[in-house]
C-alpha cells in the first residue's frame, strides 16, 4: 500500500483543525482531497465517511463520559438526520452508477459555486 505523504499532512492539519474548533473534518477534508489531490468526488466523500466511522465513536464516547452532551439536542440531530441520510443515499442511487455520478457530481458543484 502506497501512502502518499502529502495526503498523510492534509489529514494531520485537517485533524488538527477540527481538534482545535470543533469544525466538521468532512467540511475540510473532502474539498482538499478533491481540488488539490484531484480525487474523484464520490471516493473522497466515502474516504471521509470510512475514517469519520472510525473517529467519531471514540469522541462521542468522550464526551458521554465527561457530561458534556445535550441529549435532548442529540435526539433532534437523530431525527432529522438519519431520514436525511437515507434519503441522500435513495438519491444517489436515482443519479445512476459509477462514472455517470461522478459526472453529475461534477456538474452539480459547478452548477452551486
Amino acid at each position: 500500500m502506497h501512502v502518499d505523504p502529502a495526503v498523510a499532512l492534509a489529514g494531520l492539519l485537517v485533524g488538527f483543525t477540527v481538534g482545535l474548533t470543533g469544525m466538521g473534518g468532512g467540511a475540510l477534508m473532502t474539498p482538499i482531497l478533491v481540488l488539490f489531490f484531484k480525487i474523484q468526488p464520490l471516493a473522497a466523500v466515502s474516504s471521509d465517511l470510512v475514517a469519520a466511522f472510525v473517529m467519531k465513536p471514540v469522541g462521542g464516547a468522550v464526551h458521554l463520559r465527561r457530561g458534556t452532551v445535550n441529549t435532548s439536542l442529540v435526539r433532534w440531530l437523530v431525527l432529522g438526520s438519519v431520514p436525511s441520510a437515507f434519503a441522500g443515499v435513495v438519491l444517489l442511487r436515482r443519479l445512476g452508477d459509477g462514472a455517470v455520478v461522478q459526472e453529475r457530481i461534477k456538474i452539480a458543484s459547478v452548477w452551486r459555486s
